[in-house]
């Protein structure tokens, strides 16, 4: 087969911890060994924002990366586990609850409510409802990214941080930390990791390119941290379409959203952030 001494097909396959040293990229870790992760860590990491690719770029792709990469029997195994120890979360999963956002009704709310504020939100954006790309509710897996999917503009407005790149790592940094209190490290592990990249690739992007905006973003993700830890619930469970004709306040009290005295609302513009070439 070769003329290569002792040469064998199977040390093609050995163990690069049994053989010491390879001359192929290869890792004991599952995500170093993901060719299109790798590649998406280091775009995401060193690119500048454009036209062609702004902040917004990057989440869909990766969530489709960990579409092949989730271990999902484990974690519908773990959450499992979380339902037997949580009756209330036991019938959050049970119900499998969704119901369609109606924005022309949304729009005809009171200013203020929460309703009318997340359709002018979407519409002053020009962003789409529901937009993540889960369809089916068939496990709990399944389930729990097909509701976030629904929830995750509302939940912006909820926290305080509207839609621009701080308001994403502000609500990143307020619902990881509040899934990791709600469940665990393991399982939160688990459902943070692709939180987690966005904002390892996006300070790295900031420090790169944006560097002046370093300061805004740390003060954002530790006033995301700061709410996500004194919420009374999990930010994913409350039925917000039964709040749509509350106002934001009352929601946020409802919930225990509470602002630090310096809190400043994210909404202001960055356009030398987005339009850089």
């Amino acid at each position: 087969m070769t003329d290569v001494p002792s040469y064998t097909a199977n040390q093609r396959l050995l163990d690069p911890r049994r053989l010491g040293t390879t001359t192929m990229l290869s890792s004991t870790s599952k995500y170093l060994n993901h060719p299109r992760l790798r590649h998406w860590v280091a775009v995401e990491s060193l690119r500048r924002n454009g036209p062609d690719m702004d902040h917004y770029g990057g989440p869909l792709e990766i969530i489709d990366i960990f579409r092949e990469l989730d271990d999902v029997d484990e974690i519908n195994r773990l959450f499992a586990e979380a339902r037997a120890r949580d009756s209330e979360l036991d019938a959050w999963f049970e119900a499998r609850f969704l119901v369609p956002h109606d924005l022309q009704a949304l729009a005809e709310l009171p200013e203020g409510t929460l309703g009318r504020e997340y359709q002018k939100m979407l519409a002053e954006q020009g962003l789409q409802a529901d937009f993540l790309p889960f369809e089916s509710t068939a496990t709990d897996y399944d389930y729990f990214h097909r509701r976030h999917s629904q929830t995750h503009d509302i939940e912006h407005l909820v926290v305080g941080y509207r839609y621009d790149p701080l308001g994403e790592f502000a609500l990143i940094a307020a619902r990881t930390t509040n899934l990791l209190k709600t469940f665990g490290q393991e399982l939160g592990e688990h459902i943070s990791v692709v939180s987690t990249l966005l904002v390892a690739t996006g300070m790295s992007r900031f420090g790169c390119h944006y560097p002046h905006l370093l300061p805004p973003l740390y003060k954002a993700l530790g006033e995301g941290n700061r709410i996500g830890e004194q919420l009374n619930t999990p930010l994913f469970m409350p039925r917000y379409e039964d709040m749509f004709e509350w106002t934001v306040e009352e929601v946020r009290e409802h919930l225990g959203v509470v602002h630090s005295p310096d809190f400043e609302d994210t909404m202001w513009s960055l356009g030398e952030y987005f339009d850089a070439a």
